[in-house]
């Protein structure tokens, strides 16, 4: 603890000589205080409001030493996803040479304490079985999970989460309860949603104008069902493609922020923009903001495609079922000959 204090309070003491000069006072100042108070609550034992406290310091003033107060309350309230993302954050950061030690401390305090945290980590694998899978999307707790992250490992707070599958295909809620450093696969038994094609005695029941010897009935109705299948799957398809579009654009988003910053951290070591191994990453992370970009956008196309196609299906059908209704009603026709005056029918 003597260690902690001193770390938290070199950071704070050496605070207003390492921000940008952006910064003003009155917003070094509020950094100051509100990571003293954070470092209070967390002494307490109040890790809620030591990360409200430590998120608005590092909001106001960047410093490796409020990511490090923040990882470990996350960690201690069991947020280990989000605490073990914190604590990469500062391990990856690359500090200039001239970095106050309580910044290079903390630094090396969080590389100690990652470990810790990746033990701890349970993973849940989310599978599909039953239905075909094309056009069904999988939320966990209320949140969708992109298409990519079905069928591998993903990491989970521990505790209870809901699953469950919509689309084309739907499944029952699945509840699981996870452990800490526990390995789980969660089954989702998928049930389709598509309407079965209208038999004769289906047609007679729903539709009482439209005799069961009428040759086109139920052509309209077998066409008509396939139309609206085919607008289901196509709203599928496209839900998933934007949903993977923009996941894929919000990963470039922040690849190419990444990149930003260390084009600057390159920059301001040499003007030449020769800087060795931070030259690499920079160029490692334009590529991976190039190839996300790339997938998102292309995501994004066939998301919309999905939709366009699905409400042209759609519009296709309610097209196809007036026709039915028409040909269904009764009418008649006059009909003129040579010589001859007549009546057509159809009742």
């Amino acid at each position: 603890m003597r260690l902690l204090s001193t770390l938290a309070s070199g950071a704070l003491i050496l605070l207003g000589s390492t921000v940008a000069v952006a910064q003003t006072d009155l917003e070094r100042a509020t950094a100051r205080d509100a990571a003293n108070s954070g470092r209070a609550a967390f002494d307490a034992g109040q890790y809620e409001k030591a990360i409200d406290q430590f998120s608005r310091a590092e909001q106001l003033v960047h410093a490796p030493p409020h990511l490090l107060f923040l990882a470990r309350s996350q960690a201690k309230l069991g947020r280990l996803v989000a605490a073990h993302e914190t604590y990469l954050k500062i391990t990856r950061e690359t500090l200039k040479p001239n970095a106050p030690k309580a910044f290079s401390d903390a630094q090396v305090s969080a590389e100690q304490e990652l470990p810790a945290v990746d033990a701890r980590l349970p993973y849940l694998t989310v599978t599909l079985q039953g239905a075909p899978a094309d056009g069904v999307s999988v939320d966990m707790d209320g949140t969708l999970l992109p298409a990519a992250m079905i069928g591998i490992p993903l990491p989970a707070d521990p505790g209870s989460h809901v699953f469950r599958a919509t689309g084309t295909a739907t499944s029952n809620p699945v509840t699981v309860t996870v452990t800490e450093a526990a390995k789980q696969t969660v089954v989702l038994k998928l049930k389709s949603t598509a309407l079965p094609a209208a038999g004769p005695a289906a047609v007679g029941a729903a539709n009482t104008n439209v005799s069961l010897g009428d040759p086109l009935a139920g052509d309209h109705a077998q066409h008509g069902s396939g139309l609206r299948i085919a607008s289901y799957v196509s709203f599928g398809v496209g839900a998933v493609g934007l949903g993977v579009g923009t996941y894929f654009l919000l990963k470039a988003k922040s690849s190419d922020d990444e990149a930003g910053k260390l084009f600057d951290q390159c920059v301001a070591i040499d003007r030449s923009g020769k800087c060795g191994s931070i030259r690499d990453q920079y160029e490692a992370k334009n590529n991976d903001a190039n190839s996300q970009r790339n997938v998102g956008i292309a995501s994004m196309v066939v998301g919309g495609v999905g939709v366009v196609a699905g409400v042209t299906f759609l519009i296709l059908d309610a097209g196809s079922s007036e026709k039915s209704a028409r040909q269904s009603t009764p009418h008649v026709t006059p009909v003129f000959g040579l010589n001859s005056v007549g009546l057509l029918g159809t009742f």
